[in-house]
């Protein structure tokens, strides 16, 4: 995983989404809530999707932060 752009759309590169899930995003709509990625045309979802389900194979256990939307 590196920093290759993830959304065109909204320029949001795959450092952003990792950075999200990090910060305790767990859903594909937290993404796109966080960073508006896959919020445009939608060709980025499958990405973001495979970046999500790589990220939780990997999480550590224990506790995560909560995001708050708002």
């Amino acid at each position: 995983m590196g920093n290759r752009l993830i959304c065109i759309c909204s320029m949001v590169s795959e450092k952003e989404i990792l950075s999200a899930l990090k910060k305790g995003a767990r859903t594909t709509a937290d993404i796109q809530k966080i960073t508006t990625a896959g919020t445009t045309c939608g060709k980025c979802l499958l990405s973001i999707d495979q970046i999500i389900e790589e990220f939780n194979a990997k999480r550590p256990e224990g506790p995560q932060q909560s995001l708050q939307f708002g």
